[in-house]
């Protein structure tokens, strides 16, 4: 009842306040007629909005425009050739700027950013991960002990059912800490846990309201669900951010060496660099290393974990691949040892397995909304400049255009006839494309392998008694993320 109370406040609402700020544009991307104030919106109902996206690409093609709300376009793609030109062209390369419940985070940090802000702060981001960890042996050695930490965790269990989400996500993160921070947490530290649970509480709750939000700002003071969520999306950013300050601040005062050492030293001393120079309005201030380092962990932690996640959910529905994976890791690698990232070319049919499991997940279906920095031209079509985009990957990654058998998990799909590792050229895209394209990719395909193989390599996996999982059962929001379930995992 509520919902309706709310609608039709909203629709009062908006008839009185709506004034227009687009002049009329010829030749827009065709797309499903909407309401009046509401757009499209009510029509998405209860269907994740890519699954909606991908019905109306039957009827209005790879390209096309829903508007959510009157004044909030978006322009959804779903060719990956259209996706991945139109992405590296820098008119695409923008950002919504007016985020109305969490201003905060508004083009601060690396994902919110955008023109010269953006290019200077992820230049230093690549360039200091890549120097601090990107191939180097002190992260895969920090990755490979917070495996060894998780499977003796699992070991422990004696075969009990178990849900994993809160252990990997404690793992994963303890990698981001070691790169940031320079060291790592006790899984039992109150504080590192409330930081783990805040991330995934706002990747869970920011997805679902943030566009509906966005597009009738009203809604953050009705009393009701948007509310409620809007509040604890604040609360736990506040929260964050408080954590992230104390945690820098320490690490400020704690630090004496000449080298940097970890993520926050070599902000630190760009910007006393910047300061020595005389560069007048650096970017390297102590607000915006605060949001880098939330973005570094909120971008890090909830999407590695969550694929793992649903790699022990595919694997547990198709065992033959696991008992393939296992062959393969058994016949290469000594038992008394974990893998570790060079043993990667021994193990073609485990890495396609691997990269299976992130096209079939895909984990980010919509990418991070991009905002068209100027009027411009896509599939033909005009769009104006404000107007958000986004690329559907889910849809590509389940194109028969670019998958034989889009609907079955198979890592043959990234093997050719020899069972040589294939990289597709079109339709895979895990980390985005183009300009904005994940900036972590390299670490994030580091961790995937090495937690993902061991754990196979470690351990078989069963449903709990009485129960039985499926991919078909998940939560979608922000990322696509399986619904709760306990698994047993049984050494081998």
């Amino acid at each position: 009842m509520i919902e309706f109370v709310i609608g039709g406040i909203v629709l009062f609402l908006g008839l009185i306040y709506f004034r227009s700020k687009r002049t009329a544009v010829n030749n827009l991307p065709p797309g499903p007629p909407g309401l009046p104030v509401v757009g499209n919106l009510l029509q998405l109902g209860r269907t994740p909005p890519f699954k909606r996206f991908m019905e109306w690409r039957k009827t209005y093609g790879d390209t096309f425009l829903v508007k959510m709300g009157s004044d909030y376009p978006l322009v959804v793609m779903h060719d990956y050739n259209t996706i991945k030109k139109v992405l590296s062209d820098e008119v695409t390369a923008g950002r919504d700027q007016g985020f109305v419940f969490l201003k905060e985070l508004a083009g601060k940090g690396l994902i919110l950013t955008q023109g010269d802000v953006w290019k200077e702060q992820r230049r230093f981001a690549i360039s200091t991960l890549r120097d601090f960890g990107m191939g180097k042996t002190w992260l895969e050695d920090n990755i490979i002990g917070e495996v060894e930490d998780m499977c003796g965790v699992l070991r422990q269990l004696n075969q009990q059912p178990f849900d994993p989400k809160t252990l990997l996500s404690h793992s994963v993160s303890n990698v981001i800490c070691a790169l940031v921070f320079g060291k790592r947490f006790d899984h039992s530290d109150a504080k590192f846990g409330k930081l783990s649970t805040l991330f995934a509480e706002n990747v869970q709750v920011i997805g679902p309201i943030l566009t509906i939000v966005q597009a009738f700002p009203i809604l953050q003071f009705i009393p009701g669900p948007f509310r409620r969520a809007v509040k604890i999306a604040q609360r736990n950013v506040a929260e964050l951010h408080s954590f992230c300050k104390q945690l820098i601040s320490e690490h400020q005062s704690q630090s004496s060496s000449e080298s940097a050492d970890d993520y926050i030293d070599g902000y630190l001393k760009e910007a006393q660099e910047q300061t020595r120079k005389g560069i007048v309005n650096s970017t390297f201030t102590e607000e915006q290393l605060i949001i880098s380092v939330l973005d570094l962990f909120a971008a890090g932690t909830e999407t590695t974990a969550t694929t793992t996640l649903w790699a022990l959910i595919f694997l547990l529905e198709n065992p033959d691949v696991m008992s393939k994976m296992q062959k393969e890791i058994d016949d290469h690698i000594p038992r008394d040892r974990f893998i570790r990232m060079e043993d990667k070319g021994l193990l073609p049919y485990t890495e396609a397995a691997i990269l299976e499991i992130q096209r079939c997940a895909s984990l980010v279906p919509l990418g991070v909304f991009h905002q068209i920095l100027a009027d411009t031209v896509i599939d033909g079509y005009n769009v104006p400049k404000g107007t958000l985009l986004a690329a559907n990957l889910y849809s590509i990654h389940h194109d028969p255009r670019y998958w034989k058998n889009p609907a079955s998990f198979d890592p043959n799909h990234f093997l050719d006839a020899d069972g040589k590792v294939v990289h597709p050229a079109a339709g895979f895209a895990p980390f985005e494309v183009g300009k904005r394209s994940c900036l972590g990719e390299a670490m994030a395909k580091m961790e995937l392998h090495l937690f993902i193989a061991n754990i196979v390599k470690n351990f078989n996996v069963e449903n709990e008694p009485g129960k039985k999982i499926s991919h078909e059962n998940y939560v979608s929001s922000f990322i696509i993320g399986p619904s709760p379930y306990k698994i047993v995992f049984i050494p081998r």
